[in-house]
């Protein structure tokens, strides 16, 4: 290439002129009309002009005769349509070169400058040709509709983002201007960067927005959609990160009204139905439990008792009613958490018509359990039936009248003889206390241990471990399909522990071996049974409602659901269940860092359960909370000791706890 010569080339894409002063072992020495000296490769250079420079002149001369070439080339260039001369040449041909498309443009005397023009023209404009090498083509009209329609969702895009960006600005600013066209769409690309991050669906638009808005916060996200008012400050994101849903769809509802409109006229006896209301059964639940799905009753009968298991009967209401089954299958069970609960049966049902009120008749399946004076099962019976309870009463108000009603001992008497029988043939247990952790309407938080292993609380555990057990018994013996639960024995022989200890509960939960759900039944170490399943919660969980209804259909002779059926299910609800477990979890552990929020500084005990590499794992003895904390070169410790710690930092949102020893 001579020296002397005027060249074009892109940066950051824009065409930029120049003039060459140097040829050197393939590179071009150039100077540029924005007086920068570069070198650049030949692929670099887009266009060589006719033009060419006397590079004598002094350098402030030769950029102002670039400056003055690619003015004059920008105003030749405004003169041009490309489309017009697109329509002129589509279909005539595969390729033009730069110059014959000029000519067409201008005419045959047209000079240097008009070339460049019409380059700068079809370098700015990328929709009607494309360039092959030396030679540009017409592109196809249906290519172009394409292009076009493309460019205009990009500059609609630039629009919404420019409209959401000013509104944003001003919702952070603390004003709230006129919403954007597309506000509904703006506030749904907000959920979603706050519920899957950089996961989430066009991601890349909603950081355009913040970029727009100025916005550089990580929590700006959330912070605009609770200054917006879609959320509350402490939204539960774990809900909707797992998509649980709260309210229940119209045709479930429209199918409750038909139960309940039935119900009102009278609940059909079956023939198998018994009339058991003359005996009396009570609940005894948690003060605050609404939906009430056991009973129970007992009664003399000669040297020994029968023992009455009564478990609400929600198959039978539900029977021909697929909204609501199906509702209560893609719930799993029921969700429970300080601030809020989410039935998995609408409330209408669980805490009213299906649930266990005082002094109203309900269908149950009822378990009549004959036992002799040291508590052996002698026989028992499974039977539908109609029950009237007499009395409602809480754990703590049994624990109080436990030796002043003979009854109420009676009871706890045997519920104490089944659990050491069941110790006989391997069961084992790890005492632990509940945390209750609870949230009013003022956002004030509670934080107590209840007692799991209070006379009350063990006795109610220990029938519905017995009539879950016999429903397995029955339905083994059978040969009908159900969703059986077992646990192998522990990897090690374990030793009972009679009181709780945070140290001993943990080494004893890392040998044991986890639950196993199946449709074949299992052994299950833990509760020292051959065979068991849950169905004393049929509100509450779904496999219990499932096995209900197996029940009832093997004691009605209606149709059962087979076991190919059943795996399936288990395939659908087992997932929900887990992420149901996940939930709860994770909201109480949220609750618990809000309350250690305003607690900074404050102490507490702790328990070492293990030692890493560079943490501990802790136990909060305050809060029954396992927790890591950071290892200090300056103070070592061993798994079982007691130590005092220090909240030093808390953030719910979060998610973060820091402590450190006193």
């Amino acid at each position: 290439m001579e020296i002397g010569k005027v060249v074009a080339f892109f940066e950051q894409k824009k065409i930029l002129c120049a003039i060459v002063r140097e040829a050197k072992e393939n590179k071009y020495h150039l100077l540029t009309e924005e007086n920068r000296e570069i070198s650049l490769g030949p692929n670099r250079i887009a266009h060589l002009s006719s033009h060419s420079l006397d590079i004598n002149l002094p350098r402030e001369a030769l950029v102002a005769d670039l400056k003055m070439l690619a003015e004059r080339q920008k105003q030749l260039m405004r003169t041009i349509l490309v489309k017009d001369l697109w329509e002129v040449v589509c279909g005539e041909g595969e390729g033009f070169s730069l110059r014959d498309l000029t000519e067409l443009v201008f005419d045959s005397r047209a000079s240097s400058d008009h070339e460049m023009a019409l380059f700068r023209a079809l370098a700015d404009d990328r929709i009607y040709f494309k360039q092959k090498e030396d030679l540009y083509e017409a592109r196809e009209p249906e290519k172009v509709e394409q292009i076009l329609l493309q460019l205009e969702r990009e500059a609609e895009q630039e629009r919404e983002i420019q409209e959401a960006g000013l509104w944003l600005a001003a919702v952070w600013a603390g004003r709230m201007g006129p919403p954007p066209a597309k506000k509904t769409e703006t506030i749904a690309l907000l959920k979603n960067m706050v519920l899957f991050g950089a996961e989430a669906p066009e991601h890349a638009k909603g950081k355009a927005v913040l970029e727009r808005a100025k916005i550089s916060s990580r929590q700006a996200p959330f912070e605009l959609l609770v200054r917006l008012g879609e959320w509350g400050e402490d939204e539960n994101l774990f809900l909707l990160q797992h998509q649980i849903p709260q309210a229940f769809p119209d045709k479930v509802l429209g199918e409750v009204e038909q139960i309940l409109s039935r119900a009102a006229k009278g609940f059909p006896l079956h023939p198998q139905d018994r009339d058991l209301t003359f005996l009396h059964p009570l609940t005894i639940d948690s003060e605050f439990t609404r939906d009430i799905d056991d009973a129970l009753s007992l009664e003399r009968v000669g040297k020994g008792y029968q023992v009455g298991i009564h478990i609400t009967d929600l198959a039978s209401f539900l029977d021909g009613h697929q909204e609501i089954f199906r509702e209560a299958m893609s719930r799993a069970t029921s969700i429970y958490l300080p601030d809020q609960r989410i039935p998995m049966i609408p409330p209408a049902l669980s805490e009213g018509t299906c649930s266990l009120v005082v002094g109203e008749k309900r269908r149950a399946l009822s378990f009549l359990v004959r036992v002799d004076e040291e508590g052996k099962v002698l026989e028992y019976q499974i039977t539908p039936s109609i029950i009237q309870v007499e009395r409602r009463l809480s754990y703590d108000l049994v624990d109080q009248l436990l030796g002043e009603e003979d009854d109420l001992s009676c009871l706890q008497r045997i519920a104490g003889k089944l659990f050491r029988q069941r110790l006989g043939l391997g069961a084992f247990f790890i005492p632990r206390p509940e945390r209750v952790v609870r949230v009013n309407r003022d956002k004030e938080i509670t934080i107590f241990k209840r007692d799991r292993e209070s006379l009350s609380q063990k006795m109610v555990s220990e029938f519905m471990i017995l009539a879950n057990c016999l429903a397995a018994l029955f339905l083994k013996e059978k040969g009908i399909p159900a969703i059986y639960r077992g646990q192998m024995d522990p990897r090690e022989r374990v030793s009972p522990i009679d009181k709780f200890d945070p140290f001993q509960a943990y080494r004893l939960r890392r040998i044991m071996n986890r639950a196993e759900v199946s449709t074949r039944p299992l052994r299950h170490s833990g509760l020292g049974a051959e065979a068991y399943l849950t169905l004393t919660s049929p509100i509450r969980r779904f496999y219990d409602l499932l096995i209900e209804q197996q029940l009832l259909g093997a004691l009605q002779g209606r149709p059962l659901l087979s076991q190919a059926q059943l795996e399936e299910i288990i395939t659908q609800v087992g997932p929900t269940v887990s992420k149901v477990g996940l939930v709860e979890e994770l909201t109480e552990q949220y609750w618990i860092l809000r309350y250690l929020e305003k607690r900074l500084g404050s102490t507490t005990t702790a328990v070492i359960l293990d030692r890493f590499p560079n943490k501990y794992l802790i136990h909060l003895n305050e809060y029954l909370l396992e927790v890591d904390m950071t290892a200090n070169s300056s103070r070592d410790f061993v798994p079982g000791d007691q130590i005092l710690i220090r909240v030093e930092k808390a953030s719910a949102r979060s998610g973060v706890l820091k402590i450190a020893p006193v």
